[in-house]
């Protein structure tokens, strides 16, 4: 039976050999010939080269592609990150990291992100000075004031929004869709996003000192109840080239530059732990809303080049299962002199 079995192999693999070689042959124009033979090879090289895609940045169809493809490229992994945290019962419990934050650098690319400061520096005249809250000592309460040497507009939508600034539109509306849909595949129910609502901000430092105090962008549960902002994405629209030659995150420091706009984000990687964050053009930035302590240092502009534009997206909490969190006593008590009452809004 063993014999048997090999002759039926060794009959089986003549076989095989034969069919392809006669479908070789066949797919050359006959049988046999050197020449007949360079052509199969070339035909199945050719077979065997898949060819990339070309997204065309020159309409909106292929922007809209473009921006998909880069979310679905970039590792978010830091914002999905696991920790073990203390419940207030004395409990251990695995939780999201509350200051996770993304930076992703070459994220558009030169083409569109240069088109879309050109779309931001054409809207400065809409702009109108930026506004905040802190802590007021004198009425002991959370007042509104204007940030300094900062403007600051939402971009909107509709007919007339999208003819101003078509390109920064497509991106919101991009990112918003694809970055929700791909972080909500990962994240526990409390953390998911609502694919189709956002709140934006297009602002820039004027560049004579202006900076922003330390905050948390959304208060959480205690004065602003009812702020749903869950995840904040920032994107720098510097000329793509502006940090060349700069040290690379995460080793950045605000001495490297002494245009400043340094973004700082406190408790990174570890409590107490500061880390700088450049603004280099085409750099992403994300991080959760209702969380991470950060602030901005004194920019300054040399040149119209240097003005430090970012626009930022708030990715709102999902109305059915997103929960907003409210701020931790202790990080109120280590960065705030009045407690949770003194904490800056961005």
């Amino acid at each position: 039976r063993k014999g048997s079995g090999g002759r039926m192999t060794l009959f089986i693999l003549l076989l095989v050999l034969l069919c392809l070689s006669s479908a070789d042959a066949f797919a050359a124009g006959g049988f046999g010939g050197g020449g007949k033979k360079k052509a199969v090879k070339t035909k199945k090289k050719n077979k065997s080269v898949k060819k990339q895609p070309v997204i065309n940045l020159f309409t909106p169809e292929g922007r809209l592609e473009h921006i998909k493809s880069r979310v679905n490229a970039a590792d978010f992994s830091p914002v999905s990150k696991l920790i073990l945290k203390r419940l207030d019962d004395g409990q251990i419990a695995l939780d999201i990291d509350p200051n996770g934050i993304v930076v992703i650098d070459n994220f558009l690319g030169n083409e569109l992100i240069t088109s879309m400061r050109a779309e931001a520096l054409s809207l400065m005249p809409k702009m109108v000075p930026s506004q905040s809250t802190r802590w007021d000592e004198e009425t002991q309460s959370v007042i509104p004031y204007e940030k300094k040497g900062v403007l600051s507009m939402q971009i909107e939508g509709g007919t007339a929004g999208y003819a101003a600034s078509p390109r920064l539109v497509e991106y919101i509306v991009s990112l918003t869709n694809n970055l929700s849909r791909k972080l909500n595949q990962v994240l526990p129910d409390a953390y998911h996003l609502a694919t189709e609502e956002q709140t934006n901000k297009l602002a820039v430092c004027l560049g004579d000192g202006s900076y922003y105090d330390k905050h948390i962008d959304n208060l959480g549960g205690s004065a602003d109840a009812g702020d749903q902002r869950k995840l904040t994405a920032l994107i720098y629209l510097q000329p793509p080239n502006s940090h060349d030659g700069q040290p690379p995150y995460p080793n950045e420091k605000v001495e490297d530059d002494p245009r400043g706009g340094y973004f700082r984000a406190y408790d990174v990687p570890e409590e107490g732990d500061v880390t700088c964050i450049a603004p280099r053009g085409d750099r992403l930035v994300v991080f959760w809303s209702d969380s991470l302590v950060h602030d901005v240092s004194p920019s300054f502009a040399p040149s119209e080049d240097d003005k430090r534009f970012a626009l930022t997206i708030w990715l709102v909490a999902d109305k059915k299962t997103g929960e907003i969190k409210g701020t931790d006593a202790e990080v109120s008590a280590r960065h705030f002199d009045a407690g949770e009452n003194s904490i800056g809004k961005g």
